[in-house]
């Protein structure tokens, strides 16, 4: 178990189906700890396609297979137990331009 997690973290962990019909294990971004949770995005190597699309540049660098693609319109809220494997961490590049998206879409 992951007693603490920080954003641009990349983790393996069980990523819900949108049915709510079982799940698949996937790198997961951390986005932000919430105590014995935390609110992660999904990694998919599908390119690039939406507007809540990042593209990894650093893919190696955090953990990744092949490049890969960070989609902020598939969040959860997982708690950290079921965090697997922390496989890597994004780049500085990388984790400005999810910030500024972020930032950018979702200001209430």
């Amino acid at each position: 178990m992951t007693d603490t997690v920080e954003f641009g973290e990349v983790y393996i962990c069980v990523f819900p189906f949108t049915s709510g019909q079982g799940g698949k294990a996937r790198p997961a971004l951390v986005l932000m700890d919430l105590d014995h949770d935390c609110l992660v995005c999904r990694i998919t190597s599908v390119p690039h396609r939406g507007f809540l699309d990042v593209a990894v540049g650093g893919w190696r660098e955090a953990g990744l297979d092949k490049p890969s693609t960070i989609r902020l319109s598939r969040l959860v809220t997982v708690e950290k137990a079921i965090l697997k494997l922390r496989i890597g961490k994004l780049n500085a590049n990388d984790a400005r331009r999810v910030r500024n998206l972020w930032n950018e879409k979702f200001r209430l």
